[in-house]
């Protein structure tokens, strides 16, 4: 038998047509629904993020703000915790400062007072009177010159700001104390 062809073949491309237009069109609108799906919930992830950071910021200031008193409290904790440190130290190594100010009463010349004094590693830095202007002169060869165990004591040896009031004359010196000489 042979077959019979009922529709003609322009109706047959009609159909043909009509059926990936509507599978194209299918598809396309399933696209778009998942995109559409997809963005609304990449949009709700995003303002949910939001919101979690601004509420987050705002519990960081309340916190920041309720510890704003405390700190200056801090603030004296840590000073003290150093503080102590540098306390330690000092009686750790109670023994070497002592012949240091054995030494430092050695070196300083009869007519020179020590007003003031700040040691920061091996760097000294003072405020001293004397009973002239010569005391300074005496000072800085007395420094320069002073030796313990045949190696000088202090280096780099600096006065500066000297002024003279009733007869005395005060001065700032600034040198280096040879590291390891006396500890």
């Amino acid at each position: 038998m042979s077959k019979i062809n009922l529709i003609p073949e322009i109706k047959q491309q009609q159909i043909r047509a009509r059926k990936i237009n509507t599978l194209v069109t299918s598809t396309a609108i399933i696209i778009a629904i998942i995109l559409g799906v997809v963005i609304f919930l990449l949009s709700a992830y995003v303002l949910a993020r939001a919101q979690q950071m601004s509420s987050t910021e705002k519990n960081i200031k309340k916190v920041e703000q309720e510890l704003e008193p405390y700190k200056e409290l801090e603030e004296n904790v840590l000073a003290l915790e150093t503080n102590l440190a540098e306390i330690n130290n000092i009686l750790a190594g109670g023994a070497k400062w002592t012949k240091f100010f054995t030494e430092l009463e050695k070196v300083t010349p009869a007519d020179i007072q020590v007003k003031t004094l700040d040691i920061k590693g091996s760097d000294v830095n003072m405020s001293l009177r004397g009973k002239e202007v010569k005391s300074i002169d005496r000072f800085i060869k007395s420094f320069s010159s002073y030796k313990v165990n045949d190696k000088n004591l202090f280096t780099d040896i600096s006065v500066t700001g000297y002024s003279e009031d009733k007869g005395n004359v005060t001065f700032e010196a600034k040198l280096k104390m040879t590291a390891g000489i006396l500890w």
